[in-house]
């Protein structure tokens, strides 16, 4: 049986997992994941930049398994190209043919901006699925 919720007028949800994962939330591996990560006060991410507390960082009783520590690895900042409007979109105030470089010299196999870099991202997934929905049909 699906759990079904309306969710504010936007359409239905709906759980396939009902047996393993309630309403409330799996509390199992809600536990597991407190008990071996915490919250970093703060982390990049490409295309919006510092968030605080939005990240999760291995509990130093765990070391052994962290690859930050086991490997000595160190974040280095990649920058968007400056035209890029990967933050915008990301944030949801853009949409991905709204960039100037969006399917011109921004594309999957030559990205310029977060966005386009995996076939996850919204401008890739925009231009692989999307991207001629925004082009005007014109009668004949």
């Amino acid at each position: 049986m699906l759990v079904r919720q309306i969710n504010a007028g936007r359409g239905v949800v709906e759980n396939e997992f009902s047996r393993v994962v309630t309403r409330d939330g799996n509390s199992g591996g809600a536990g597991l994941v407190a008990q071996i990560f915490d919250l970093r006060e703060s982390f990049e991410w490409r295309g919006l930049g510092e968030v605080p507390y939005s990240a999760l960082k291995i509990r130093p009783a765990f070391a052994e398994w962290d690859a930050e520590r086991k490997f000595d690895l160190h974040y280095h900042q990649v920058p968007d190209h400056k035209q890029c409007e990967c933050g915008a979109i990301l944030r949801g105030v853009k949409r991905p043919s709204d960039c100037k470089l969006f399917g011109t010299v921004c594309t999957p196999e030559s990205p310029m901006g977060s966005c386009m870099v995996s076939n996850e991202g919204a401008c890739a997934a925009h231009y692989s699925y999307g991207r001629f929905r925004d082009i005007a049909v014109v009668a004949a």
